[in-house]
C-alpha cells in the first residue's frame, strides 16, 4: 500500500486490506498470549491484559473492520454498495 501510495497510484484497497489483516493478526496475537499465559496473563509481572484494550481498539478505529469489508467488496469486487 506504501508503495503504491509512493508511486502515485490508489492505493485504498492495498491500504483498506493491510489495515484489516493487521488489526485481526494484533488481536489474535493478544488473545493467543493472553490464553497461553492463564491467569497470569492479568498479572502485572507479565501485564498482558494492559495491551488487550489498545489492540481491539485498532478493530474499531479509525475505521472498523466492517467498513473495510464494504469497501474492499465495492471497490474491490465489485459488488453493489451494502450500506
Amino acid at each position: 500500500a506504501a508503495d503504491r501510495f509512493d508511486s502515485g497510484e490508489d492505493a485504498g484497497a492495498h491500504a483498506n486490506m493491510a489495515k484489516l489483516l493487521a488489526s485481526r493478526a494484533a488481536v489474535a496475537a493478544v488473545e493467543a498470549a493472553l490464553q497461553t499465559h492463564g491467569g497470569y496473563g492479568f498479572d502485572r509481572d507479565y501485564d498482558i491484559v494492559t495491551l488487550w484494550p489498545m489492540i481491539r481498539l485498532l478493530e474499531i478505529a479509525p475505521i472498523n473492520n466492517e467498513m473495510l469489508l464494504n469497501y474492499v467488496g465495492e471497490h474491490v469486487l465489485g459488488l453493489p454498495k451494502s450500506y
